[in-house]
C-alpha cells in the first residue's frame, strides 16, 4: 500500500506534529508499506513565526521518503503539489490539520487529489 502523509517533517524544527508524522511513516514502513511525507517549504510567513528559524540543523532522519515541496501561504504551489500527490496514486492519504492558516493550502491539495480512488484519513 502506498500511504503518503501530508504535514510538517524534517527539516522543519522537530515538535509534536512533526515528530508524530515522521514516526508514523516509520511505522508504516516497518509493517511492509510505502510511505511519503509531504511536508513544507515554507510553514509560516515570517512575521506570523515567533521564534529565528523553522527549521533545524539536525540531519534528515534515515529511511524516510520525505518531500519538502508545500508552501503554505502561494496558491500556485498548492496546485502544483496537488497535482503532484494525485499522479504518485497513494492508496491513504493521511492530513495533519492543526491551525486554520493552513487550512487554504490543504484545502486546495486535497480538492485536487479527491477525484482519485483513495482512502481520506483527516487528523
Amino acid at each position: 500500500m502506498h500511504v503518503i502523509i501530508i504535514g510538517p517533517a524534517h527539516p522543519l524544527r522537530g515538535g509534536g506534529i512533526t515528530t508524530f508524522n515522521e514516526r508514523l511513516a516509520r511505522q508504516f514502513q516497518d509493517e511492509g508499506h510505502r510511505a511519503s511525507i509531504y511536508s513544507f517549504s515554507l510553514q509560516y510567513p515570517g512575521f506570523l513565526f515567533p521564534g529565528k528559524s523553522q527549521f533545524t540543523d539536525e540531519p534528515a532522519p534515515a529511511g524516510l521518503d520525505i518531500h519538502t515541496r508545500i508552501n503554505s501561504v502561494n496558491p500556485v504551489n498548492w496546485l502544483l503539489v496537488g497535482n503532484e500527490i494525485k499522479k504518485a496514486l497513494p492508496d491513504i492519504v493521511i492530513v495533519r490539520y492543526w491551525i486554520p492558516l493552513m487550512g487554504p493550502c490543504l484545502g486546495t491539495i486535497l480538492r485536487i487529489i479527491k477525484k482519485i480512488n483513495i482512502q481520506r484519513s483527516f487528523v
